[in-house]
């Protein structure tokens, strides 16, 4: 997923797929997110046996990779 939104500086990437993390300490319930998506989306890759990477520069916006193993059947 690529967004062109605020972008997430370097020494954030780190600490985004925990829960409850948010990098926008203004943030809260009324304009948006409870810190859970990513931690949720990184603990379904590990679960795949996969990885989630992120890259992103401060305002020009992030691009999220899931990396899933093809598994023999």
């Amino acid at each position: 997923m690529k967004d062109t939104g605020v972008g997430i500086a370097e020494e954030e990437q780190e600490k985004i797929f925990d829960r409850f993390y948010r990098v926008d300490c203004d943030r809260n319930r009324q304009t948006g997110g409870s810190g859970l998506g990513l931690a949720i989306a990184w603990a379904i890759a590990q679960k795949h046996q996969g990885q989630i990477t992120v890259q992103s520069q401060p305002s020009k916006g992030s691009l999220f990779t899931i990396h899933l193993p093809i598994l023999p059947t």
